[in-house]
């Protein structure tokens, strides 16, 4: 498995802005678009830009939140892209602004093999398969061990499958299929029948927090 520096981590990762943004958005084959909400009220968005390529496809994901609590805002920033060879994951580079502490890595696969390193996460080297918690896609269903996209820090988890359910979205009925994430992250999980996501929603910090895609038809 080759040994990526700390040097080559940072070119790559210097490359993730405005560029990719640029490249992603004028190849894009599809993108889908979210509103965050917490405790229904909106609070941010998220997109994910899919890019077909000569092997493959890239995800660009961006979230961007502000949320008020008594007097005190809290901002986030993430930017994450993904890598894929058909269903394989061939790399990650994420950089994320938590309100004032950076984190900036890159995680290379080989296999079920990779290898994660950057800024503001320890080095580490599993051969276990993992995903980031790349909601976006539903075969992350089948997963058991996942990472944080913020900080890489490993996750084990078990996912299962409810009856097939269906969503009222902008006054729409969207069929759906339902799944309930548990362990180390607990998310409620709604896709549609093309494997994207359609909702998700959790607690955080006591608030109800869904991200809730707002192009389904």
């Amino acid at each position: 498995m080759p040994k990526s520096t700390l040097r080559r981590i940072s070119l790559a990762l210097s490359t993730l802005g405005l560029f990719s943004l640029c490249a992603s958005q004028a190849m894009a084959d599809q993108t889908l678009n979210y509103k965050v909400f917490k405790d229904g009220e909106p609070i941010g968005t998220e997109q994910v830009i899919l890019s077909d390529t000569s092997d493959g496809q890239t995800a660009h994901i961006i979230t961007e939140t502000s949320v008020q609590v008594l007097f005190l805002k809290f901002h986030y920033h993430h930017d994450r892209t993904e890598t894929w060879n058909g269903d394989n994951l061939v790399s990650v580079k994420a950089e994320t602004d938590d309100d004032g502490t950076p984190y900036q890595w890159l995680a290379e696969y080989e296999g079920k093999c990779f290898e994660v390193a950057g800024k503001g996460v320890p080095r580490r080297e599993q051969c276990d398969g993992a995903w980031p918690l790349t909601l976006w896609r539903e075969d992350v269903t089948s997963k058991t061990s996942l990472y944080s996209v913020i900080d890489a820090a490993p996750y084990k988890v078990s996912v299962a499958k409810t009856v097939d359910d269906s969503l009222e979205i902008d006054g729409k009925t969207v069929p759906a299929t339902h799944y309930v994430m548990t362990g180390d992250v607990t998310r409620d999980l709604w896709y549609d029948q093309n494997g994207k996501l359609l909702k998700t929603s959790f607690k955080k910090k006591g608030y109800d927090i869904d991200f809730i895609r707002v192009d389904a038809n």
